[in-house]
C-alpha cells in the first residue's frame, strides 16, 4: 500500500464528526518565560509538590496495578469530603469526566447546552460523539438568565454544562442560580468546579440531593498538580456508577493515587496557599483597575480576565508586547462576548508586579480609552 492510499483509508475510517474538529490549542511555553497563560498554581511552592511525588514514589509499588476505577483514591476524597464512597469517582484531571458523561449520555444528534463563553473542551467532547452543541450565551455582565436556559431545553437535550467559576470569565453563579438549574431543566447537570476552591461557595452538598447534577473538582488549580492530571466527581450513586460504565478500570495511576491522598491529608497548608492566592488577586484587581487602558473583571477564581478599551490596542498586540517580555497570558479575544480580553492567572506578588510593569509600558502609547 502507497502512502497516499494510506493515507485515503485513514480518511475514509474517520468519523464526520471528527473531521472538522480543530484540536484544542495549547502551546509549548518557550524556556525562561513565566507562564500566567493557563492558570497554574505559582504561589504553590515547587518544592512542595516535587516533596509529595517523592513520597508517593516511594510508597507504592510501579510493578503492581493500581486499585479498580482509584478506589484508593475515592475513600481518599470521600473522607475528606466527609461523604460515602459510592457518591465519587476519581480520573486523570476534571475534565476527562467531561469526557466520560458525554460517553454516557450524548448519543448521535442529542443535544448539549453549553452556557459561553467557557472552556472549549465541553463543545469538543459533544462534538466528537456526534452530538449537537446548543450554545447560550451568557449576559453581558456574564450573569445567566435562567428563564431563558430553561426555554433552550428540548426532548433532544440530555445535558447541561455549567462552568462556576467560570473559565475565563471568573465569575462564580449564585447558588440558587445552580440550584434552580437543576431542579427545574428535569436535565443532568454538569457543574464543573474546578476553581471552587477560590470561590464563595460550592456546590457539593447540592450533589449530594440533587441526583441530576454532577459536580467536578480539580487537583490542578488550588492544589498546584496540574502536571500531575487528578480530577474527582461527586454526584449521586447512580450517576456515578453510570460513569463507572464508560470508565476504564486503571485509567488512575498507583502514583496518582497515593498523591491525591497525601494532598489531601495536607490540605492545611494548600488552604493557606489558596488565601494567599484570594489576597494576591485582589491586589492585582486594584493594580489593574489603576491602568489606564484596561478594565478587569471581578473575579472567584485564581485569574482575572481583563479587557483592553485604549484605543489602537488589542488583546492580540498586548500579549505578544508581553511575550516579548517573559510573560505569557491568554488571549480570550476569539470568543463570543470577550473581544480584546485577555485572561491573567494570579501569579506570587514579585511575578504580579513585574507584570502590572510591563502592561503599563504595553498601554503608554497615546491614544483614547473606551470604557
Amino acid at each position: 500500500m502507497y502512502p497516499s492510499e494510506g493515507s485515503r483509508v485513514i480518511e475514509e475510517a474517520v468519523k464526520e464528526s471528527v473531521k472538522a474538529i480543530k484540536p484544542y490549542e495549547a502551546p509549548q511555553a518557550p524556556v525562561g518565560v513565566v507562564k500566567l497563560d493557563f492558570n497554574e498554581n505559582l504561589v504553590i511552592e515547587e518544592e512542595w509538590v516535587k516533596r509529595l511525588l517523592l513520597e508517593a514514589a516511594r510508597s507504592v509499588d510501579p510493578r503492581l496495578y493500581p486499585s479498580p476505577y482509584a478506589q484508593r483514591a475515592v475513600e481518599s476524597v470521600a473522607n475528606f469530603l466527609g461523604v460515602n464512597a459510592d457518591y465519587v469517582a476519581v480520573s486523570n484531571g476534571s475534565d476527562e469526566f467531561v469526557d466520560l458523561t458525554v460517553k454516557a449520555f450524548v448519543g448521535y444528534g442529542d443535544e448539549a447546552i453549553v452556557v459561553e463563553p467557557t472552556f472549549e473542551v465541553y463543545s469538543l467532547c459533544v462534538t466528537v460523539a456526534g452530538g449537537v452543541v446548543k450554545r447560550f450565551l451568557l449576559n453581558d455582565d456574564m450573569s445567566l438568565d435562567v428563564a431563558s436556559l430553561l426555554d433552550a431545553v428540548t426532548p433532544r437535550t440530555k445535558l447541561i454544562f455549567l462552568c462556576s467559576p467560570n473559565n475565563p470569565t471568573g465569575n462564580q453563579q449564585p447558588r440558587n442560580v445552580v440550584k434552580d438549574i437543576v431542579e427545574e431543566s428535569r436535565r443532568l447537570v454538569v457543574l464543573d468546579e474546578a476553581y471552587g476552591d477560590f470561590a464563595e461557595y460550592s456546590a457539593i452538598d447540592m450533589a449530594l440531593s440533587l441526583p441530576n447534577l454532577l459536580v467536578l473538582r480539580s487537583f490542578s488549580k488550588s492544589f498546584g498538580l496540574a502536571g500531575l492530571r487528578a480530577g474527582y466527581a461527586v454526584g449521586s450513586k447512580e450517576l456515578i456508577s453510570t460513569l463507572r460504565r464508560v470508565d476504564l478500570p486503571f485509567r488512575v495511576s498507583s502514583v496518582t493515587e497515593k498523591v491525591v491522598e497525601l494532598a489531601l491529608n495536607r490540605w492545611e497548608y494548600v488552604k493557606s496557599k489558596v488565601e494567599e492566592v484570594k489576597r494576591l488577586r485582589a491586589e492585582l484587581f486594584k493594580a489593574l483597575s489603576g491602568i489606564e487602558g484596561l478594565k478587569p473583571y471581578p473575579s472567584n477564581a485564581n485569574f482575572i480576565l481583563t479587557k483592553v478599551v485604549k484605543e489602537g490596542a488589542s488583546s492580540a498586540s498586548v500579549m505578544q508586547y508581553l511575550a516579548k517580555k517573559g510573560f505569557l497570558v491568554r488571549d480570550r479575544g476569539t470568543l463570543p462576548k470577550l473581544e480584546n480580553c485577555l485572561r491573567i492567572t494570579v501569579g506570587p506578588r514579585d511575578v504580579n508586579v513585574k507584570l502590572t510593569e510591563a502592561l503599563r509600558e504595553a498601554l503608554e502609547a497615546g491614544g483614547s480609552s473606551r470604557r
